[in-house]
């Protein structure tokens, strides 16, 4: 992937100065000492220092995205990493004045775009889901010039810094099960403290008793399979309680008993439908 932001930079530098017939070349190399000897054209040279991830555009929160056709699946798809590739940009001519109109033209070619055109970014960052910003000459903790220059045994020259900020996903979308129903057991915190001691429970007579099975709690999980889910409203009439809709129609319900119950689900001004559900079972999704 960085060697395609490279060939982008590429692109727009010709596209910008402009570069005709190769009377300047671009390169992506170290300037080291041993390199810049063997210069015998002008040059521009865009070494690439530094890559981190922005901090500051990170999210942490995942994504829920469509469930699978099967209806039993859904994926989860946690956020993208927004990574800044550092770049030193430098001038080599014979001349110093070329070397100075060349980086003057170099940052007015990218002065003119705070995010990568389109027309020069290979088909695969087309399909960034953000843009690809492009910032330059701006101020940077991480570039040290004397620091960068005194580590390549070269001498101290003027240059440009310019940051490309990519949109990278290290994560493929995990697919996990769609919740549907989950059984939970509640009971007194004492009776829970006796049963992983393997013990009675005290009848108050000097005796014991067996220890009273667990209240079964359930958590469903069901989806609203309608053409619309505009101004959609669930709720449980049992319990009185209102259920959230996600944008694509699941929904979950929690703390259950065993039995039956009443989902009513109500739009606009469309008389309301009920659908009678029973816990647990198999399927919790409503047709329209």
């Amino acid at each position: 992937m960085f060697d395609e932001v490279d060939e982008a930079l590429r692109r727009l530098l010709i596209e910008e100065i402009p570069i005709r017939s190769n009377e300047i070349e671009i390169a992506f190399d170290q300037p080291r000492r041993e390199w810049s000897a063997r210069l015998n054209r002008p040059t521009l040279n865009i070494f690439l220092h530094d890559v981190r991830e922005n901090a500051q555009l990170r999210q942490s929160h995942v994504q829920r995205q469509q469930p699978h056709p099967d209806r039993r699946q859904t994926a989860l798809h946690r956020p993208e990493a927004r990574v800044d590739l550092h770049y030193m940009i430098t001038a080599w001519a014979s001349e110093p004045d070329d070397e100075h109109r060349l980086l003057a033209r170099t940052l007015l070619a990218f002065l003119r775009h705070r995010e990568m055109p389109e027309s020069v970014l290979p088909a695969s960052l087309r399909k960034q889901p953000r843009p690809v910003a492009l910032s330059v000459a701006q101020y940077d903790t991480t570039f040290n010039p004397p620091d960068l220059w005194g580590v390549m045994d070269n001498e101290l020259r003027p240059c440009l810094n310019c940051m490309v900020t990519l949109t990278m996903d290290p994560h493929l979308p995990i697919t996990v099960p769609l919740v549907r129903v989950r059984e939970l057991r509640v009971e007194d915190m004492v009776v829970s403290s006796l049963r992983q001691q393997n013990r009675r429970l005290p009848n108050g007579l000097g005796g014991e008793t067996d220890l009273p099975e667990a209240e079964k709690r359930w958590t469903i999980g069901g989806r609203l399979h309608f053409a619309s889910l505009q101004d959609v409203h669930l709720s449980v009439l049992e319990l009185e309680r209102d259920v959230p809709v996600a944008a694509d129609g699941t929904f979950v319900v929690g703390d259950l008993r065993e039995g039956a119950y009443t989902l009513e689900v109500s739009r606009g001004a469309e008389p309301p439908v009920r659908h009678v559900i029973t816990v647990p079972s198999g399927d919790y999704d409503i047709q329209e």
